[in-house]
């Protein structure tokens, strides 16, 4: 009997294969890590060649914004978590070969709807006017054509994310997640040799001609083969999943089989709800974004664009990857109905994301400023450009507790079954965003960082709606943590890293481009943390010592 046929008859352990989850936690972060790190040479080379007040880049960022949500929404969001609830059922109750059949049934289903999808975006955008219908609201922006035609460009790109998306949320209930975390790192490899390319071929923005005419159309070259480099991006997203696919038994066999279209349809009518719950901080930067373009001033989506990316990079190393190892063992546990136990991981996981990510926000807050400077401020991104940006970062050093714990609460209802209540509340928050959006930049004159503001208020707020509700649906197993007591030693600990690292980086006197002094406030900061873990007694501190000890005697 072969491993296909054998995994046909018997129920896979869905929750046994799910068992080292600090190692594949730590295996996440450090290939996101990869890739964050690529990011941020991709965002400097990108600041480098078009500056801090480039109409042109804002029109790309905020054309980018309409797939780069989609593949949030969808690919890693909402459609991801129906399929791998979908397929971790059809694993425990008929074995591999029905989860496989699950999965490639709805790959085949989506791609035509994501076909459609791409469709109907690019045909509104071409369709519709400059000013939004029944509103005098320019929605992209005073000069429409850039965005117009960018996001025609890039609008395909959402199909082999979202695709790519399906085929992670597949193999990671199947226990493998390398591939699909090394994919964003394929990506900006590709982007930063696009970006190269353009340098080589049109030079950098400092040699900007006389004539304003003539550099836009420069600028609008360049941003037209940044596009096409995003789109090659997509695809090796994809395919680089294939070998892992084939692997782990998702791949066609070969079997000539009926497709069950009931089933997907299910997973994707699912997933249709679940979109704005899984992802409202998403869809808030979407919004956020339409807003920067049609409100703010020349430069403004761009300084919004960079901020987001730079406070990426603790979100997705710490929250992001943490929520995305253990969603599969809480579906499992929610599955069987395991509720004590799936509090349990759900806490564990919530102080563990706060105690990496509060030293990364009130650092990244505390030396908001050196960290732009020494990023992006060089070629034609000035310290205006530096300084306005580092405004926008702040308030999202703000959000980043908030915008990682709602991912994981999210997904725990999604476990026991609730797909409502995070919907509802998103629906609210979203409603909320808006609005605070309008009144912080309309009416109290604030730049994009009264687009962050709004995001971080919303977040919080969304967060402490979210969770009461929740803890009182699961009850508490004897072994579970202390979160009031130990999120207030994580704060007292966070509070003595941002005292060390100011401190540091005061104390040297330096200007903010200074890499060196950066570097000190960082090393001092986290060596302050570290000690007041240690004189507090932080048992996230006193877990991490453990297991390094445990592999260096190894």
């Amino acid at each position: 009997m072969t491993r296909a046929e054998e995994s046909s008859t018997t129920s896979a352990d869905i929750v046994g294969r799910h068992k080292r989850l600090v190692a594949r936690t730590v295996l996440i972060s450090v290939l996101t890590l990869c890739s964050r790190i690529l990011g941020y040479a991709r965002e400097s080379l990108t600041a480098f060649l078009f500056g801090d007040r480039s109409a042109i880049y804002d029109a790309f960022v905020t054309a980018w914004r309409v797939p780069n949500l989609f593949r949030r929404l969808m690919g890693e969001g909402a459609l991801s978590t129906s399929l791998q609830n979908a397929v971790t059922a059809a694993d425990h109750d008929h074995g591999n070969a029905a989860g496989r059949r699950v999965f490639l049934d709805t790959l085949w289903l989506a791609t035509w709807i994501l076909v459609g999808i791409s469709a109907v975006v690019m045909a509104s955008v071409y369709v519709l006017g400059d000013t939004f219908p029944f509103t005098d609201w320019w929605w992209l922006g005073k000069d429409p054509e850039p965005v117009r035609e960018l996001t025609l460009h890039l609008t395909p790109f959402l199909i082999f994310a979202c695709l790519a998306g399906l085929c992670a949320g597949a193999l990671g209930v199947r226990g493998h997640f390398a591939a699909p975390t090394w994919g964003p790192a394929v990506m900006n490899v590709i982007v930063i040799a696009t970006l190269a390319t353009i340098w080589w071929r049109f030079g950098s923005t400092a040699d900007a001609l006389a004539d304003p005419a003539l550099e836009r159309e420069r600028e609008f070259d360049m941003a037209r083969w940044l596009a096409w480099g995003t789109l090659v991006s997509g695809l090796a997203l994809l395919l680089i999943q294939v070998p892992a696919l084939k692997r782990h038994e998702l791949w066609p066999t070969g079997e000539r089989v009926q497709r069950r279209m009931s089933v997907a349809w299910g997973i994707l009518k699912q997933s249709a709800p679940l979109a704005l719950g899984a992802a409202v901080y998403q869809v808030n930067v979407m919004i956020d974004g339409l807003m920067a373009q049609s409100m703010l001033d020349v430069g403004g989506p761009s300084a919004l664009w960079y901020a987001n990316r730079i406070q990426q990079f603790p979100l997705a190393l710490v929250a992001t990857a943490a929520t995305a190892a253990v969603y599969p063992a809480l579906n499992a546990l929610g599955h069987k109905r395991e509720f004590a136990s799936l509090r349990t991981l759900h806490d564990r996981t919530q102080l563990a994301i706060v105690f990496f990510a509060l030293p990364a926000s009130i650092g990244l807050w505390v030396l908001a400023r050196p960290v732009v400077s020494v990023l992006l401020e060089h070629g034609e991104f000035g310290p205006e450009g530096a300084a306005r940006t580092a405004a926008c970062m702040r308030w999202l050093c703000v959000s980043l507790i908030p915008a990682g714990a709602v991912g994981l609460v999210s997904r725990t209802y999604y476990a026991i079954g609730d797909m409502r209540t995070p919907v509802r509340l998103s629906i609210v928050m979203l409603v909320a965003n808006v609005t605070l959006n309008w009144t912080f930049v309309r009416v109290f004159g604030m730049d994009c960082d009264g687009l962050t503001a709004a995001t971080a208020i919303t977040n919080w707020a969304n967060l402490f709606l979210l969770l009461p509700p929740l803890w009182r649906r699961m009850p508490r197993a004897a072994d579970a943590p202390q979160l009031r007591g130990g999120l207030l030693r994580i704060a007292v600990a966070g509070a003595a890293c941002g005292l060390a690292a100011w401190g540091a980086h005061s104390a040297l006197g330096a200007g903010p481009k200074s890499l060196f002094a950066l570097g000190l406030a960082i090393g001092a900061g986290g060596a302050g943390y570290a000690m007041a873990c240690q004189l507090l007694s932080v048992q996230e501190w006193q877990q991490l010592l453990a297991r390094v000890r445990r592999k260096a005697s190894r």
